[in-house]
């Protein structure tokens, strides 16, 4: 299953930022990939997690912070009978670029736009300031008082800054993320292999061959570290190419369900009806007229919940 996150997607058309404040309770789609629009600054307080952002693995501890693009594939996992707790938000350039430097802005971008995200840590007698800049944001999303979008900005480009000095302060001090174990190590390739592959007829043994592991092994390594299992991770990748072939070219269904490794038409038709609630051609159809406007488009980047059974191949 692939999911976009239809909720953060919706505030962030309306709003400025979407904030999580020291939340516990598994998300709806937590335990599957998934991106939205916007920029994410994921704050994780206690437990214990694995975070996957594109071809990188992070193992997360209280006072780790990840920041991304939003519409890149992302998966937490929570460590077994590990009670985390975490606050995240959800937020758009574009509404405090007006109050950052353009040299600011541009060293923020580079951090955000970073193809596998950027991780950031904070020692202890820092986090405390750093939750009081989210509490801040809740209670103000939350109250709506007067002057309240001013507020919620200012405390934004507050957070954005300290995040700036803390991993220049890091990068002077050469201090990186914890190194990663055997098990994730091996995923991260299993990673690579997938992104750079999904798009032929990539049978385990050949996935196997490329990582030279034991498939059985990577299996294991996979569904232990990411929670899914390598075919349901598969087809995420497979179903986004697709989406976007619909979206941006005219080429036939045919040819599209060839280049995502689906196979033939039949098959690809079943899977992508199944999965979104409409046929590939309704897709792309309904994707150009609503696409008119941009609330129609935004809209339309929300379809989707996908998923892949294929004895054959991944």
């Amino acid at each position: 299953m692939n999911e976009i996150d239809y909720q953060t997607n919706r505030i962030l058309i309306e709003d400025t930022v979407y904030v999580q404040y020291r939340k516990t309770s598994r998300a709806p789609n937590i335990e599957y990939p998934h991106r939205h629009h916007g920029y994410e600054i994921y704050y994780f307080q206690s437990g214990a997690a694995t975070y996957i952002i594109g071809e990188t693995i992070y193992t997360l501890s209280p006072g780790d912070m990840l920041i991304f693009r939003g519409d890149i594939l992302h998966l937490v996992r929570p460590v077994p009978k590990s009670a985390c707790l975490r606050s995240i938000i959800n937020f758009k350039f574009s509404d405090v670029d007006d109050l950052l430097d353009p040299t600011i802005q541009q060293k923020l971008k580079l951090l955000f736009d970073a193809a596998n995200g950027t991780h950031v840590h904070w020692r202890q007698e820092e986090c405390r300031s750093i939750e009081h800049l989210f509490f801040t944001v809740a209670e103000e999303s939350r109250h709506r008082e007067v002057g309240a979008r001013n507020i919620i900005r200012l405390q934004l480009v507050t957070l954005l800054l300290r995040i700036l000095r803390n991993y220049e302060g890091m990068c002077s001090r050469k201090i990186r993320p914890p190194a990663l174990g055997r098990q994730e190590t091996h995923v991260v390739k299993i990673l690579k292999v997938l992104n750079q592959r999904f798009r032929d007829k990539l049978s385990l043994d050949q996935l196997a061959n490329a990582v030279h592991l034991n498939k059985h092994y990577i299996c294991h390594c996979f569904k232990s570290i990411s929670g899914l299992t390598i075919n349901q991770y598969l087809v995420n990748l497979r179903i986004d190419e697709s989406k976007k072939l619909l979206l941006e070219t005219n080429k036939p269904i045919n040819i599209i369900a060839e280049e995502v490794g689906v196979g033939g038409v039949a098959q690809f038709s079943r899977l992508f009806r199944q999965h979104v609630g409409m046929a590939p051609q309704v897709f792309r159809k309904t994707s150009r007229r609503l696409g008119q406007n941009e609330c129609g488009h935004e809209y339309l980047k929300s379809l989707q919940q996908y998923s892949l059974n294929d004895e054959q191949y991944l």
